[in-house]
Protein backbone atom coordinates (compact mmCIF):
# COMPACT_ATOMS: atom_id res chain seq x y z
CA UNK A 1 0.00 0.00 0.00
CA UNK A 2 2.57 2.49 0.78
CA UNK A 3 4.77 1.42 -2.11
CA UNK A 4 1.33 2.38 -4.32
CA UNK A 5 0.68 5.87 -2.62
CA UNK A 6 4.41 6.79 -3.12
CA UNK A 7 4.20 5.02 -6.63
CA UNK A 8 1.18 7.47 -7.11
CA UNK A 9 2.87 10.83 -6.01
CA UNK A 10 5.89 10.06 -8.14
CA UNK A 11 3.43 9.94 -11.23
CA UNK A 12 1.42 13.15 -9.78
CA UNK A 13 4.98 14.98 -9.54
CA UNK A 14 5.94 13.92 -12.94
CA UNK A 15 2.89 14.45 -14.55
CA UNK A 16 3.02 18.22 -12.88
CA UNK A 17 6.37 18.61 -13.57
CA UNK A 18 5.85 17.94 -17.68
CA UNK A 19 2.89 19.92 -17.35
CA UNK A 20 4.37 23.08 -16.62
CA UNK A 21 7.76 22.35 -19.01
CA UNK A 22 4.52 22.16 -21.87
CA UNK A 23 3.07 25.61 -20.91
CA UNK A 24 6.63 27.32 -20.73
CA UNK A 25 7.48 26.18 -23.63
CA UNK A 26 3.91 27.49 -24.92
CA UNK A 27 4.92 30.75 -23.55
CA UNK A 28 8.29 31.02 -24.88
CA UNK A 29 6.94 30.11 -28.22
CA UNK A 30 4.17 32.58 -28.14
CA UNK A 31 6.89 35.49 -27.29
CA UNK A 32 9.12 34.58 -30.10
CA UNK A 33 6.20 34.80 -32.21
CA UNK A 34 5.09 38.42 -31.16
CA UNK A 35 8.89 39.94 -31.72
CA UNK A 36 9.09 38.12 -35.14
CA UNK A 37 5.28 39.86 -36.05
CA UNK A 38 7.02 43.06 -34.33
CA UNK A 39 10.12 42.44 -36.69
CA UNK A 40 7.80 42.15 -39.65
CA UNK A 41 5.71 44.69 -39.04
CA UNK A 42 8.40 47.79 -38.20
CA UNK A 43 11.37 46.31 -40.46
CA UNK A 44 10.27 44.38 -43.11
CA UNK A 45 7.32 45.23 -44.49
CA UNK A 46 8.01 49.25 -44.66
CA UNK A 47 11.50 48.46 -46.41
CA UNK A 48 11.33 44.73 -48.58
CA UNK A 49 8.68 46.21 -50.72
CA UNK A 50 11.47 48.25 -52.45
CA UNK A 51 13.76 46.11 -52.14
CA UNK A 52 11.78 43.67 -54.23
CA UNK A 53 11.59 46.34 -56.94
CA UNK A 54 14.92 44.75 -57.57
CA UNK A 55 13.08 41.30 -58.50
CA UNK A 56 10.83 42.64 -60.60
CA UNK A 57 13.26 44.85 -62.30
CA UNK A 58 12.27 43.04 -66.03
CA UNK A 59 8.89 43.26 -65.74
CA UNK A 60 8.93 46.84 -64.45
CA UNK A 61 11.61 47.96 -67.09
CA UNK A 62 13.19 50.29 -64.71
CA UNK A 63 16.34 50.74 -63.30
CA UNK A 64 15.64 50.19 -59.66
CA UNK A 65 19.51 52.04 -58.74
CA UNK A 66 17.84 54.63 -60.20
CA UNK A 67 14.34 54.53 -58.41
CA UNK A 68 14.70 53.36 -55.47
CA UNK A 69 15.78 56.30 -52.63
CA UNK A 70 19.00 54.52 -51.75
CA UNK A 71 19.56 57.36 -49.20
CA UNK A 72 15.85 56.78 -47.25
CA UNK A 73 16.34 53.25 -47.76
CA UNK A 74 19.42 52.36 -46.17
CA UNK A 75 18.60 55.04 -43.13
CA UNK A 76 15.77 53.50 -42.07
CA UNK A 77 17.35 50.17 -42.68
CA UNK A 78 20.37 50.78 -40.77
CA UNK A 79 19.20 52.66 -37.92
CA UNK A 80 16.68 49.56 -36.87
CA UNK A 81 18.69 46.88 -37.20
CA UNK A 82 20.93 47.61 -34.10
CA UNK A 83 17.86 46.98 -31.89
CA UNK A 84 18.74 44.20 -29.05
CA UNK A 85 15.60 42.45 -29.59
CA UNK A 86 16.75 41.59 -33.27
CA UNK A 87 19.81 39.50 -32.16
CA UNK A 88 18.50 36.86 -31.10
CA UNK A 89 16.86 35.95 -34.68
CA UNK A 90 20.34 36.80 -36.21
CA UNK A 91 21.28 33.07 -37.18
CA UNK A 92 24.08 34.10 -39.65
CA UNK A 93 25.63 37.31 -38.36
CA UNK A 94 23.92 39.75 -41.16
CA UNK A 95 23.14 42.95 -38.73
CA UNK A 96 26.62 42.81 -37.88
CA UNK A 97 27.97 42.65 -41.90
CA UNK A 98 24.80 45.49 -42.65
CA UNK A 99 25.98 47.68 -40.22
CA UNK A 100 30.00 48.06 -41.30
CA UNK A 101 29.33 49.86 -44.50
CA UNK A 102 26.04 52.11 -44.59
CA UNK A 103 27.53 55.17 -45.72
CA UNK A 104 29.50 53.34 -48.58
CA UNK A 105 25.61 51.71 -49.21
CA UNK A 106 24.03 54.78 -49.87
CA UNK A 107 26.59 56.17 -52.95
CA UNK A 108 27.98 52.90 -54.26
CA UNK A 109 25.98 50.89 -56.42
CA UNK A 110 28.20 47.80 -55.11
CA UNK A 111 27.84 48.51 -51.78
CA UNK A 112 24.54 48.69 -51.48
CA UNK A 113 23.86 45.15 -53.21
CA UNK A 114 26.37 43.81 -50.37
CA UNK A 115 23.90 45.93 -47.85
CA UNK A 116 20.63 44.49 -49.16
CA UNK A 117 22.23 40.99 -49.40
CA UNK A 118 22.48 41.01 -45.75
CA UNK A 119 19.34 42.54 -45.11
CA UNK A 120 17.86 39.66 -47.38
CA UNK A 121 19.82 36.95 -45.44
CA UNK A 122 18.57 38.25 -42.12
CA UNK A 123 14.65 38.94 -43.66
CA UNK A 124 14.33 35.64 -45.06
CA UNK A 125 14.36 33.75 -41.72
CA UNK A 126 11.69 35.69 -40.32
CA UNK A 127 9.46 35.36 -43.62
CA UNK A 128 9.44 31.70 -43.59
CA UNK A 129 8.44 31.65 -39.69
CA UNK A 130 6.33 34.14 -40.15
CA UNK A 131 4.61 33.90 -43.45
CA UNK A 132 2.56 30.74 -45.13
CA UNK A 133 5.48 28.14 -46.91
CA UNK A 134 3.39 28.65 -50.07
CA UNK A 135 3.76 32.19 -50.08
CA UNK A 136 5.34 33.13 -53.79
CA UNK A 137 7.19 36.42 -51.14
CA UNK A 138 9.33 33.42 -49.83
CA UNK A 139 10.89 32.44 -52.80
CA UNK A 140 11.19 35.50 -54.31
CA UNK A 141 13.21 36.63 -51.50
CA UNK A 142 15.16 33.79 -51.42
CA UNK A 143 16.31 33.84 -55.53
CA UNK A 144 16.58 38.16 -54.67
CA UNK A 145 19.14 37.16 -51.94
CA UNK A 146 21.26 34.71 -54.28
CA UNK A 147 21.01 37.33 -57.27
CA UNK A 148 22.13 40.34 -54.89
CA UNK A 149 25.07 37.84 -54.27
CA UNK A 150 25.90 37.36 -58.03
CA UNK A 151 25.37 40.95 -59.25
CA UNK A 152 27.94 42.08 -56.59
CA UNK A 153 30.54 39.04 -57.18
CA UNK A 154 30.40 39.48 -60.50
CA UNK A 155 30.69 43.49 -60.67
CA UNK A 156 33.96 43.15 -58.20
CA UNK A 157 34.93 40.59 -60.95
CA UNK A 158 34.51 42.92 -63.94
CA UNK A 159 34.30 46.47 -62.95
CA UNK A 160 38.29 46.88 -63.74
CA UNK A 161 37.02 46.36 -67.72
CA UNK A 162 34.04 44.95 -68.24
CA UNK A 163 31.70 47.05 -65.94
CA UNK A 164 28.64 47.61 -68.25
CA UNK A 165 28.35 43.84 -68.68
CA UNK A 166 27.00 43.93 -65.31
CA UNK A 167 24.28 45.84 -66.06
CA UNK A 168 23.00 43.55 -68.96
CA UNK A 169 23.61 40.62 -66.09
CA UNK A 170 21.06 42.53 -63.66
CA UNK A 171 18.80 43.88 -66.78
CA UNK A 172 17.78 39.98 -66.99
CA UNK A 173 18.89 38.48 -64.52
CA UNK A 174 15.76 35.27 -65.33
CA UNK A 175 19.02 34.03 -67.42
CA UNK A 176 20.77 32.21 -64.94
CA UNK A 177 17.82 32.29 -62.51
CA UNK A 178 18.22 28.41 -62.91
CA UNK A 179 22.14 28.54 -62.03
CA UNK A 180 21.42 30.37 -58.93
CA UNK A 181 18.53 27.97 -57.69
CA UNK A 182 21.10 25.06 -57.56
CA UNK A 183 23.67 26.64 -55.26
CA UNK A 184 22.72 26.73 -51.49
CA UNK A 185 22.19 29.85 -49.93
CA UNK A 186 25.44 29.00 -47.43
CA UNK A 187 27.75 29.12 -50.40
CA UNK A 188 26.52 32.74 -51.31
CA UNK A 189 26.89 33.67 -47.24
CA UNK A 190 30.56 32.20 -47.55
CA UNK A 191 31.27 33.97 -49.93
CA UNK A 192 30.12 37.49 -48.88
CA UNK A 193 31.42 37.27 -45.77
CA UNK A 194 35.06 36.72 -46.66
CA UNK A 195 36.88 38.78 -48.93
CA UNK A 196 40.00 36.18 -49.57
CA UNK A 197 37.81 33.18 -50.20
CA UNK A 198 35.94 35.34 -52.48
CA UNK A 199 38.50 36.81 -54.10
CA UNK A 200 40.15 32.95 -54.68
CA UNK A 201 36.64 31.92 -56.30
CA UNK A 202 35.31 35.08 -58.16
CA UNK A 203 36.76 34.39 -61.33
CA UNK A 204 34.98 30.63 -61.56
CA UNK A 205 31.66 31.94 -59.82
CA UNK A 206 31.55 34.84 -62.47
CA UNK A 207 32.28 32.21 -65.26
CA UNK A 208 29.20 29.83 -64.28
CA UNK A 209 26.82 32.80 -63.99
CA UNK A 210 27.83 33.87 -67.50
CA UNK A 211 27.65 31.01 -68.98
CA UNK A 212 23.94 30.72 -68.10
CA UNK A 213 23.68 33.79 -69.46
CA UNK A 214 24.46 33.10 -72.78
CA UNK A 215 23.22 30.03 -73.12
CA UNK A 216 19.55 32.76 -72.95
CA UNK A 217 21.35 36.08 -74.59
CA UNK A 218 20.02 37.13 -78.42
CA UNK A 219 20.17 41.03 -77.99
CA UNK A 220 22.97 43.05 -79.17
CA UNK A 221 23.21 44.40 -75.90
CA UNK A 222 23.81 40.82 -74.54
CA UNK A 223 25.91 39.65 -76.90
CA UNK A 224 28.22 42.38 -76.39
CA UNK A 225 27.99 41.90 -72.69
CA UNK A 226 29.37 38.10 -73.34
CA UNK A 227 31.73 39.23 -75.47
CA UNK A 228 33.16 41.48 -72.64
CA UNK A 229 32.88 38.93 -69.95
CA UNK A 230 35.21 36.01 -72.22
CA UNK A 231 37.87 39.14 -73.15
CA UNK A 232 37.95 40.06 -69.31
CA UNK A 233 38.67 36.20 -68.34
CA UNK A 234 41.03 35.52 -71.35
CA UNK A 235 42.87 38.17 -69.92
CA UNK A 236 42.85 37.48 -67.03
CA UNK A 237 42.98 33.79 -66.56
CA UNK A 238 45.99 32.11 -68.64
CA UNK A 239 45.74 28.56 -69.58
CA UNK A 240 48.51 28.17 -66.71
CA UNK A 241 46.02 29.66 -63.42
CA UNK A 242 42.40 28.82 -65.09
CA UNK A 243 42.90 25.57 -63.74
CA UNK A 244 43.70 27.02 -60.12
CA UNK A 245 40.87 29.03 -60.14
CA UNK A 246 37.98 27.14 -58.36
CA UNK A 247 34.02 27.41 -56.80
Amino acid sequence: MDAEWVVGIAAGAIAAVSGMKIANDKVKFNKRESQEQEIMNEFIVPFLPDVMGFYQLEVLGKDPFSTVDKEKLVDGIYRLSDKEAYRRFDRHGALFHMRAFPELAKSERQELLHFLFWYLDFVNNILEDVLNQTDPRIREAKLLEKQFAAWFICHEELQGDAPDSVLELIRHSSYFADALKEIEAGVFRELMADEELRSERRGNFARIIFQAFEMEACSEAELEAIQQFHEHFNKRYTHRNKGLIRF
